[in-house]
């Protein structure tokens, strides 16, 4: 398969020193180890939290027990998606996901598109974000879904332990603080691998999509 460059849309947050972060949570540190000027190699010291930028959840991030991100499926996070676009204005409820459900069940990987991303680097973007509710979580499990991509911080603010719960209780692979939506295609191929970060409840990812006729 051969994948031209301009096939490639990069849904990732950048990790820099510094960056903002979840307001409470760490951000990123890189310190510098070693330099081409002092030892011949420059190599660097790197810090991040398990729910830093753009970034996967695994089940042990709520649920007791639960599987840790090496153990997900990379098969979720692989393969045929689509979006749904979503009025940023309102709760994302079941309602606003119906007619979208023949699509759902056919892909099984869905981006809900809110917009919500065109906020980052601003206060306002870690509040007041669009929230699924939990029966729109309910239809998704009930439709099959595998892998469920937002462009906002949190899919639910108001009914975070719950929406997360029905989600992750179900295997579906959820990734959070996605960016650059605006540029998909209705269908798209998704590529989202978090790092295989032993025993942790989430991982930073590299989240693309190819899109074009060799995608």
């Amino acid at each position: 398969m051969s994948i031209d460059a301009s096939q490639i849309i990069d849904l990732t947050i950048p990790l820099r020193d510094g960056m903002d972060a979840f307001p409470g949570e760490p951000t990123a540190r890189f310190t510098r180890f070693t330099s081409i000027d002092d030892g011949g190699i420059e190599m660097w010291d790197a810090h991040l939290f398990s729910q830093l930028g753009t970034h996967v959840d695994a089940p042990s991030h709520f649920l007791e027990g639960g599987a840790s991100v090496e153990s997900l499926p990379l098969a979720h996070g692989i393969g045929a998606a689509i979006v749904v676009d979503i009025d940023s204005a309102a709760p994302i409820d079941a309602a606003a996901l119906a007619p979208h459900e023949s699509r759902i069940r056919a892909a099984r990987r869905v981006v809900l598109r809110t917009g919500w991303d065109r906020h980052l680097g601003t206060a306002e973007y870690w509040s007041g974000s669009p929230e699924l509710t939990s029966d729109a979580a309910e239809a998704l499990v009930a439709w099959g879904t595998v892998f469920v991509g937002f462009d906002v911080p949190t899919p639910s603010h108001s009914d975070l332990h719950l929406v997360h719960r029905i989600l992750l209780s179900a295997g579906i692979l959820i990734a959070e603080c996605l960016i650059g939506t605006a540029a998909l295609a209705d269908e798209f191929t998704l590529v989202c691998l978090p790092l295989p970060l032993v025993g942790l409840d989430g991982s930073p990812a590299r989240v693309i999509a190819l899109q074009g006729e060799s995608a």
